[in-house]
């Protein structure tokens, strides 16, 4: 921890200490004599009588120290043999600053690398969260739950503050939708964020009870095709599962992945409630319905067979749907009226646009003078009340700026709608 400068002659002394390579506390020997410290006077004086104008005119003055006056009788000579100077290492809290430094920095990086840095750092600032982050895990169980009930005055507490409220949202969502779509203490509009506008205010068991009551009537009629009404109810049935999966994860959500999935859950979940056992032809149409989107947003196969018939099978069909040609066969058990009529045209209509880029990276100059068509109609039938598709479309008219470049179309379009999928 020293280091050694010098041989040095007088002049190349006082040379050095003028660039500050040395100072009081370091020490200095030559000619074989001992090792003294510049700031011991009395032995400088005494080995050292060379050094005296040196130190008290120089070094000790910028301190504002004065020494002795016989310290400055002492005669110096022409010629010193070359003394040489040993600087002190640096102090011993220095050095262990310095070592906790690089143990802190190693750690640190160690943690950066294996992706826990964040944890840490979370858990410090704040000890809740990071517990219900580490209680979570990579999917919801009971222990979680257990942690969130327990904690729930806190929770409450930190929902009231801006940043820690859209820290805590996620896991109170996944809570409140694996429940009955509540959370005591939290209005039903900050559940459910910034949603699309046909999706309803509260996706509560008691609200869809309540719309599964108030419709019962005309459950038939929007079965068969006679009518589509433009209530939230049927919304929801005829809800593209697609459009929900390339729209999950939502920012601000875990499990489910949106509030549109969370709203289905417990739509399915309050009309199992509501009917029980002696559930309705319609009521098991739907609840069939309802299951099957879940499976499509979540990559799930079925395991069960989905009693689905009239326009809700019609849907699904043309959702499912792997080439053109299967299209047709989807419409063949239905006479939709006004309202339906729009609703599978447009549906259909769109499916052959998702078929024309699946799989694609460019499309040939023969392709996209069919897909111009397809997307010109599309642009011009889209309803506006329901289910909006206006970033898919941007997306379509951006394939076609690109000519044909799906690719380039979906890095520009990525930048606008970075929270929806557009790969096929």
């Amino acid at each position: 921890m020293e280091r050694f400068l010098g041989p040095y002659s007088l002049k190349q002394v006082k040379e050095a200490y003028g660039r500050m390579e040395f100072g009081l506390q370091d020490e200095i020997s030559g000619s074989l004599r001992q090792w003294v410290a510049f700031d011991d006077f009395e032995s400088i004086r005494k080995h050292y009588p060379e050094l005296v104008q040196l130190v008290q005119r120089e070094m000790l003055s910028g301190w504002g120290m004065s020494t002795h006056s016989t310290m400055g009788s002492s005669p110096l000579p022409a010629k010193v043999k070359a003394p040489k100077v040993r600087r002190s290492g640096p102090p011993a809290f220095l050095i262990l600053f310095l070592l906790m430094v690089a143990v802190v920095g190693a750690v640190g990086f160690s943690l950066y690398k294996d992706g826990e840095l964040s944890n840490v750092i979370g858990m410090v600032k704040d000890r809740q969260l990071h517990g219900a982050k580490v209680q979570y895990g990579d999917r919801y169980n009971a222990k979680f739950e257990a942690y969130m009930d327990r904690n729930r005055d806190f929770i409450n507490g930190a929902l009231k503050k801006k940043k820690s409220s859209a820290q805590w949202l996620p896991y109170v969502r996944a809570v409140a939708f694996e429940k009955d779509g509540r959370w005591e203490g939290l209005s039903a509009k900050k559940l459910r964020g910034q949603a699309e506008g046909f999706l309803p205010q509260d996706c509560s068991m008691g609200a869809w009870e309540q719309r599964w009551t108030q419709s019962k009537d005309q459950w038939a009629r929007f079965l068969d095709g006679r009518e589509f009404p433009r209530e939230e109810w049927a919304y929801l049935l005829a809800m593209d599962p697609l459009w929900i999966k390339s729209r999950s994860p939502a920012p601000g959500w875990l499990n489910p992945g949106s509030y549109a999935e969370g709203c289905l859950r417990m739509a399915i979940k309050a009309m199992q409630r509501l009917t029980g056992d002696n559930m309705s032809f319609e009521a098991k149409i739907f609840v069939s319905r309802m299951r099957w989107q879940l499976g499509v947003i979540n990559a799930q196969v079925p395991d069960e067979d989905f009693e689905m018939s009239g326009t809700l099978w019609a849907l699904s069909c043309i959702e499912d749907a792997h080439e053109d040609s299967a299209l047709k066969n989807c419409l063949g058990s239905v006479n939709p009226k006004q309202g339906w009529r729009e609703a599978f045209e447009v549906g259909v209509l769109h499916r052959k646009i998702e078929l024309a880029l699946t799989g694609n990276k460019n499309l040939d100059d023969e392709a996209m003078k069919s897909f111009e068509a397809l997307v010109n109609d599309f642009g011009n039938r889209a309803p506006s009340y329901y289910l909006p598709r206006e970033p898919e479309l941007k997306y379509y008219q951006e394939i076609l700026q690109q000519k044909g470049n799906l690719g380039e179309a979906r890095n520009l379009i990525q930048q606008k709608y970075p929270a929806i999928n557009f790969d096929h």
